[in-house]
C-alpha cells in the first residue's frame, strides 16, 4: 500500500507537466484504418501548399504515405485525458510506412506532443510489459535503459517508476535554483 502513493504523486505531477493532448494508456485495440492522401479525413499535403497566386506550374514532393489511425477502447489511464471510453489515435504515415497495423489486441498507447507510439501490451502475473522497441520512450525515459529481457519486453510500472524519479530529480533541481 506505501508504493501506491508515491505513484499517485508521480502520476499527478506528470499530468501538471503534460499539455492537453497528452496521454499514457492502455487498453484493446478496436480497429486501425489507412487513408490515401484526399480522402475524408486525410487532406493531401501538396493542397496545403499550393500557391495562392496563379501559377500555372509549381511542383510538390511528398513521400508520406496517407494517414492512418488506431481507435483504442480506454481501460486504464497512467496519466493525461483519455477523453471518452474510446480514444482514437492519427497521424500521417511516413516514408517508412504505417506504424500502426492492424493488432487487435491489448495496447499501450503513448502520445506526448503531437508524437504517437505503442506497443502491444504483454500480461504477465497482473503486471503489464511493452515492447521497447515499439515504445522507445515515455517522458524521455528510454525504455531500452531499463534493460528489456530476451523478448525485448520492459515492466511498464519500471518505466513509470523511472519517469517519477527523473520527475521528482527535476522539480528538486528547480527548488534548490530558487533558494
Amino acid at each position: 500500500m506505501n508504493h501506491v502513493r508515491p505513484l499517485a504523486l508521480a502520476l499527478l505531477v506528470a499530468m501538471s507537466q503534460a499539455s492537453a493532448q497528452d496521454v499514457l494508456l492502455a487498453g484493446k485495440a478496436q480497429r486501425v484504418v489507412l487513408l490515401a492522401y484526399g480522402a475524408e479525413g486525410c487532406p493531401d499535403p501538396c493542397e496545403a501548399r499550393k500557391p495562392q497566386s496563379d501559377a500555372s506550374q509549381w511542383v510538390c514532393i511528398n513521400n508520406g504515405g496517407g494517414c492512418e489511425s488506431m481507435e483504442v477502447k480506454v481501460e486504464q489511464v497512467f496519466w493525461g485525458d483519455a477523453g471518452d471510453t474510446t480514444r482514437v489515435f492519427k497521424q500521417g504515415i511516413g516514408e517508412w510506412g504505417p506504424r500502426f497495423t492492424d493488432w487487435r489486441g491489448q495496447v499501450v498507447v503513448n502520445q506526448e506532443g503531437g508524437s504517437i507510439s505503442w506497443s502491444p501490451a504483454h500480461v504477465r502475473a497482473g503486471k503489464i510489459y511493452i515492447e521497447s522497441k515499439k515504445l522507445r520512450n515515455i517522458r524521455n525515459v528510454k525504455t531500452s535503459d531499463l534493460g528489456p529481457d530476451e523478448n525485448d519486453l520492459v515492466a511498464l510500472d519500471s518505466v513509470l517508476e523511472r519517469v517519477r524519479q527523473a520527475t521528482d530529480g527535476q522539480h528538486a533541481g528547480k527548488e534548490n535554483g530558487r533558494k
